[in-house]
């Protein structure tokens, strides 16, 4: 858990990445611009519950959502419940919500995670560390684009 943090300190940032069934989270923090898997939350009555406590814990000022559309740039159902989902998030948090292209995310955690994981665990646990490494993949893409811009100004 982070040291509380002043205007002047730099800032803590949740990345977001939707699921019917699992909502998976990573934190970040803008001196390093780093982003590391959190958790995974279900996605049920208690997510907005543990949402605001691990807001509160790790105090968060901004959320990363991924959006997700499809290869050639196109929206989805699930383009559609991400963003209810993301006014839903604004609303409960009164936090900003950035959105940001998630497409191959999910993919790119799944290969990291097989490229690292141990032989012993079972699939429930690759399925909740994969959500939070795309959720990670979300966030630091976030980040990446926030520097790209600030080096051409």
């Amino acid at each position: 858990m982070p040291e509380s943090t002043t205007k002047d300190q730099h800032e803590f940032i949740l990345g977001v990445d939707f699921g019917q069934k699992r909502i998976g989270l990573a934190v970040g923090q803008t001196l390093t611009c780093k982003a590391n898997p959190l958790t995974t939350l279900h996605n049920d009555g208690a997510f907005w519950k543990n949402l605001k406590q691990l807001i509160t814990e790790w105090n968060i000022s901004q959320i990363v959502l991924g959006l997700p559309l499809d290869m050639s740039g196109e929206e989805q159902e699930i383009t559609r419940q991400v963003k209810n989902f993301s006014k839903k998030i604004q609303r409960q948090t009164e936090l900003p919500v950035h959105l940001v292209d998630e497409r191959l995310t999910s993919y790119v955690a799944e290969r990291e995670f097989k490229d690292s994981r141990q032989a012993n665990l079972s699939k429930a646990k690759h399925k909740t560390q994969i959500d939070a490494m795309a959720a990670q993949i979300i966030l630091q893409s976030w980040f990446d684009q926030q520097q790209n811009t600030e080096s051409r100004l």
